[in-house]
Order: structure tokens, then sequence, then C-alpha cells
């Protein structure tokens, strides 16, 4: 295709059509607290619907086939295990200088995130996935939610070699997904890997032992983010007695799935590395048996320095079954990740609110995070929300929806157009 258009522009025009916000670095990094199977949710069909455009690009011609290729390998979603075979031959063939377009480099040198979510019992060689890993060398997060076949001795050696390979340009690592078991021999494996990767910025694991309860320095040495599905410590050689010299972390932010009966072992770790964080979200939160409150008594005793709190809900009334003790922080996000049933959500969500307004001076932030509840908010319970608006005017905090526009600004929007 010939036209006046510089190909500079082009590239412009291409870049703009296939970006996906927030999953790419640093944009990512803002969702942090997302990683693993509720980001996934989010951004999953939008980086599957970009594809579509980028695979139209570079079909029209060959003038666009080299100005958009870098966007189709940019991120790469597998999502079929038939694609492995293909990606891998494709993926080698262009690095060896053997590819369909003459001329054309290694198109894995623009890749800087891949996906791996295949379902329905089908098993990827491991060996196979760390050869499509070993032709991507600017490689910045990676994905899987796949079952993989391993070796006899069960030690990730392949995948091993293929993340050091790899490990200057790797930030995040969410594998929440995989293992779905808890194999003494994988969870070693996972911990030399954790040690190979300097660089690591975000960690979600589905599953972390420690016996002597005292994580080895090396492990969280760069990690910022950690999230752990199941958390296991057994106290032992370590206690938060430990001086902070020999906890020393970089780590920052965790994650914490509160559905788990892991609340004592939580508390061993948080015993021995509260002090350092200044981020905490709780997932799947319920108040079952007074988890929810036991919990945020944990946080408040552990983390003196923690300026950001988000919760993930089964329901905002769960916020109203105790009274709501809150360390000084300066942000606290809310999400429902259930339906409203009725007013009652979002009446228990405004009189916390009201509550916070007259006890938390330091708050500057509150953020609806879920677009669901937002959009819930400003339809079925409009009217409970602007009024709730209405009295929270003047107070020392925003409110925000889930892009972080103001919920009141929000609000006044619709009322114009209703």
């Amino acid at each position: 295709m010939r036209t006046g258009v510089p190909p500079e522009v082009w590239d412009h025009i291409f870049d703009i059509a296939t970006h996906v916000p927030y999953t790419l670095a640093p944009e990512i990094f803002e969702k942090s607290t997302l990683i693993g199977i509720n980001y996934n949710k989010r951004y999953h069909p939008a980086l599957k619907a970009a594809l579509v455009t980028k695979r139209t690009l570079v079909l029209v011609c060959k003038q666009w086939w080299h100005l958009a290729i870098r966007y189709l390998y940019r991120a790469i979603f597998i999502d079929k295990a038939r694609l492995i075979h293909s990606l891998r031959s494709t993926l080698q063939n262009y690095a060896s200088g053997k590819g369909a377009i003459p001329g054309a480099g290694p198109l894995g040198w623009w890749t800087e995130r891949l996906d791996a979510v295949i379902h329905r019992s089908f098993y990827i060689h491991e060996k196979h996935l760390a050869n499509i890993i070993m032709c991507l060398p600017n490689l910045a997060i990676i994905s899987l939610d796949v079952e993989l076949l391993l070796g006899a001795d069960m030690d990730l050696h392949f995948i091993r070699n293929a993340l050091r390979h790899i490990a200057s340009s790797l930030r995040v690592l969410d594998w929440s997904m995989w293992p779905r078991y808890s194999d003494a021999g994988t969870l070693l494996a996972e911990r030399w890997l954790l040690a190979e990767l300097p660089r690591l910025c975000i960690f979600h694991s589905r599953y972390m032992p420690w016996t002597d309860g005292l994580i080895p320095q090396n492990i969280l040495s760069s990690i910022t983010t950690l999230a752990v599905d199941r958390m296991r410590i057994t106290p032992g050689g370590a206690s938060s007695g430990s001086s902070v010299e020999k906890r020393r972390a970089s780590l920052r932010e965790v994650i914490i799935n509160t559905h788990r009966e892991d609340l004592e072992s939580w508390t061993v770790f948080m015993g021995l590395y509260g002090v350092f964080l200044h981020s905490v979200h709780l997932n799947h939160c319920d108040n079952y048996q007074n988890k929810f409150f036991r919990y945020l008594a944990m946080i408040k005793r552990s983390c003196p320095n923690i300026r950001r709190l988000t919760f993930s809900l089964t329901s905002f009334r769960n916020l109203t079954d105790g009274v709501l003790s809150l360390p000084p922080i300066e942000y606290l996000g809310l999400s429902m990740f259930e339906l409203f049933h009725n007013n009652m959500d979002s009446e228990a969500l405004f009189s916390v609110l009201v509550t916070l307004r007259d006890t938390l001076p330091s708050l500057r932030i509150v953020q609806l995070t879920e677009p669901l509840n937002v959009s819930r908010l400003l339809t079925g319970h409009y009217e409970i929300t602007s009024k709730a608006m209405e009295d929270l005017v003047g107070c020392a905090f925003r409110v925000e929806d889930n892009d972080g526009n103001l919920l009141f600004g929000v609000c006044n929007e619709v009322f114009v157009f209703v």
C-alpha cells in the first residue's frame, strides 16, 4: 500500500490502535494489587481483542507487516495448545535468520509480555514453553495458567534455565494458577527460581511454605509486591525479634487471600516483614468468625509504615460488622465482588465513609476499584449515591471511581443526562 503518510506516523497510529492500558511495564505496576485472577478477568479480553487488530494490520501489505509486526509480538497470548508448536517454530526460525519474510530480524525481540492460558486438561511440555521463553530476550511479564508436563525430577529444569536467560528483563511473574499441586520438589525449585531473578518486582504464587519463618534475603532482594494464595509458615529459628538488617527486604506490598485459613502464618510473616510494608491488599474478605477484623488488627499491629489499604469484599456490609479501626492510611481501595442485591450494601458503604470522615483524618483518597460497583452505584443506586456524596462534600478525602475520577463529578454528569 503506497501512501503519502510517513512511516513514523503510521507507527504512532499502530501504537494507539493496539495499546491496552496497564498491561505493559511500567503501567502494570499501578495495578499490582490485581495481579492474578482479578487482573486476568479484567485485561485478558482486551489483550485478545487487540490481537485481532494486530493480525489485521500485518496482513494489509508488506510495508505494514514490517511496521506492525513489533506490535503483534509485543504481547503474546496463548490460549490453545496447538499454538505452542507453531509459535515456537516461528520464533526459532526468525531468530536463526530463516523466517518467511527475508531480512526480518528475530520477532521475539519485540516481546514484553507472555500469557499462557490453556485449560480443559491440555498438558504442555515444560520444554516447549521454555523454548518459547528462550526466544524472548526482553520479556518483562509472564503469566502462566497451564498444566505443564514436568521432567522426572519435577525440578522445573527447563523453565529455570529459560527464566535465567531473561533474568535481566523479567519484572512480573504470575503463576498463581500453577502449579495446581504442592509437590515438594516443585516448591523447592520455585524458591531457587526467585533467587535467580534479581530484578523481579511482582511475584504471585499459588503456595509458599516456609519452615523457619524467615525468608532468605536473596529471594526477597528485589520483590516489591508479593501475592501468595496460601501461606504456610512454621515458626522456627526466626522470630519478630530478628534484627531488621537480617530481615532487610525490598518488599513494600503484600496481597493476602483471607478465605484461606492462613491467619496464623500471615501473623508470623507480618511480625517479620510488616515494618517494611507501605501497602496491604486483603482479597476475598468476608467476616466469618470475625476473620476480616482479625486481619485488620494484625495489620494495624504489625505495619507501622502502612499508607495504603485495599479490600475486596463479599459485601460492603462486612465493613459494618464491627468497629472499623484502621491505621493512619492515606489511601483506601474498596471493591465488592458479589452483585448488589439491595440497598443495604450501598447504604453500608456510605455509612462507613461518614465514619471515616470523622475518625481517620489522614485519609486522602477512597477509591471504588471495581467498575461494576461504580456502574451499579451510579444507576440502580443513584439516589443513595447522590445523597451520600452531598453529605460528604467538604470532607478531607476524595471519593474516586475505578479510573481515578471524582465520583461526585461522575454523579453530576449522570444527573445532567438523566
